[in-house]
């Protein structure tokens, strides 16, 4: 018979407050396991949700963890090793959670859904844009000067967050909970798809700009101007399909949308497949800035003089920055279409 661990040992774990010896204890414990997936299927919906933001949560630490022992060259072996390490992540994570649950009795899994579910705010006090993976999937790319609000789990019917400042979502579809973002008064609704918000406090205007899927905006308390074919029916504002825009007028209260988007900055978001072999960093940025429309660019001549094996398909710019940063060593910071990259060795 399979030793059984203690509720209070898999609770460290989640916490982060495991020593190695601990860790040795549940991974030795792994080990002798084979994967039931009925446990999961026996979970309540509510619960199958907190299981699925448990499991990215322990898979992001552990990832983010063996990441800061040392930079690995970014080659499409390097791609596989790390798929191989996800997916036995999602093993050890799933295997504990689903013990997590059975172990603890229900008024326990009644508190840690209630503290797993307070408001968190994002913040990015950096000058690089930073990302952050929501409950459900979603991904947002956080400017700096930014931040989001978000609880840690959306609610049964709807996912609401808020932001000021600007931000890119590529938002998990769910048909069944629609997304929305509140900036000020302007309310963004989508259900799948991939757009970009600037609602800076300072700003005359707010923008909403889509990328791929269909979006609507509209402005709390405010009536549909009638006969406007862009617009939907009364208080529902406008629905943007992909290169379309919306502008909300804050001063003068009123929303409107561009058939086209014509701001060049938004091509940071549009997906790109490129291969670098043995290729000279400074090549790498030529290659990108043709590709995104801006400027990469470093003086530090470790970064310049340095050469990369990478394969990057169906990335955005920003998602190849991070991969970047971790592969030179390095970290850049962005402004409008420039980016400098600087290496953090000394």
């Amino acid at each position: 018979m399979k030793k059984k661990l203690p509720a209070e040992l898999l609770e460290k774990f989640f916490a982060g407050n495991c020593d190695e010896h601990e860790k040795d204890m549940i991974l030795s414990w792994y080990e002798s396991f084979e994967l039931d997936r009925d446990y999961v299927n026996e979970l309540s919906a509510r619960e199958q949700e907190l299981f699925k933001l448990l499991m990215w949560q322990t898979i992001s630490s552990n990832i983010n963890a063996a990441e800061s022992d040392g930079v690995v060259t970014i080659t499409s072996n390097a791609t596989s090793r790390l798929k191989t390490i996800l997916y036995w992540l999602s093993g050890v994570a799933a295997i504990l959670i689903a013990v997590f649950f059975i172990k603890l009795k229900p008024q326990h899994i009644n508190k840690t859904l209630q503290a797993t579910n307070t408001q968190q705010v994002f913040s990015n006090t950096t000058k690089a844009i930073k990302d952050i993976v929501l409950s459900d999937g979603s991904r947002v790319w956080v400017s700096p000067g930014s931040a989001l609000t978000y609880t840690k789990t959306f609610e049964k019917h709807s996912r609401k967050v808020s932001l000021t400042g600007e931000a890119f979502f590529e938002v998990t579809k769910d048909h069944s909970r629609p997304f929305s973002i509140s900036t000020g008064n302007v309310i963004t609704k989508v259900w799948g798809t991939s757009f970009r918000i600037r609602a800076y406090a300072a700003d005359k205007i707010t923008r909403v700009d889509v990328v791929t899927g269909k979006v609507s905006v509209s402005v709390a308390g405010q009536q549909t101007k009638p006969g406007t074919s862009n617009m939907l029916a009364a208080g529902e504002g406008v629905m943007l399909l992909p290169n379309q825009e919306a502008v909300y007028d804050k001063a003068a209260d009123d929303l409107k949308k561009n058939m086209e988007i014509k701001d060049a900055s938004l091509g940071i978001w549009k997906k790109a497949s490129l291969s670098f072999n043995n290729t000279p960093i400074s090549e790498v940025f030529k290659a990108l800035n043709k590709s995104f429309n801006v400027n990469i660019s470093s003086k530090d001549e470790s970064i310049n003089t340095d050469f990369l094996k990478a394969d990057f398909t169906n990335e955005n710019l920003p998602a190849i920055m991070e991969m970047l940063k971790k592969t030179l060593n390095a970290n850049y910071s962005v402004n409008g279409s420039n980016f400098v990259m600087e290496s953090n060795k000394q």
